[in-house]
Order: C-alpha cells, then sequence, then structure tokens
C-alpha cells in the first residue's frame, strides 16, 4: 500500500510512502498516520522549527 507524505506546517507534499499490511511496524515515530496519509515534516520546516541556534537573552 502506498501513503502519501505531507509535511503537516506548510501542507507540501514530500513524496510516497510504501507500507506493507502490518502497518506502523518500524516506521519512523515523527509520522502520523491517518487514513492513508502520513503527515510529518520537510526539511525546510524542520530547519524553521530548529532552536538550538536561538540566544535567549535575560
Amino acid at each position: 500500500m502506498y501513503m502519501l507524505k505531507i509535511c503537516r506546517c506548510c501542507d507540501s507534499i514530500i513524496g510516497e510512502l510504501e507500507v506493507d499490511d502490518s502497518r506502523t511496524l518500524g516506521m519512523d515515530h515523527s509520522l502520523e498516520v491517518i487514513g492513508n496519509v502520513a503527515y510529518t515534516l520537510c526539511s525546510q520546516c524542520m530547519k524553521e522549527l530548529d532552536i538550538s541556534g536561538v540566544h535567549y537573552y535575560q
């Protein structure tokens, strides 16, 4: 079965994912599967959400 991978932030289509009937065995834990669509983050949104380089001042 093929599933469509969509970014949950910008709604862009990332690609497709092939899964067998065993469903989520061995799949990435960042995927949220709803029906035949797998929601995840694209690399651009992942970079925007990365807070490791942010400096906080008090």
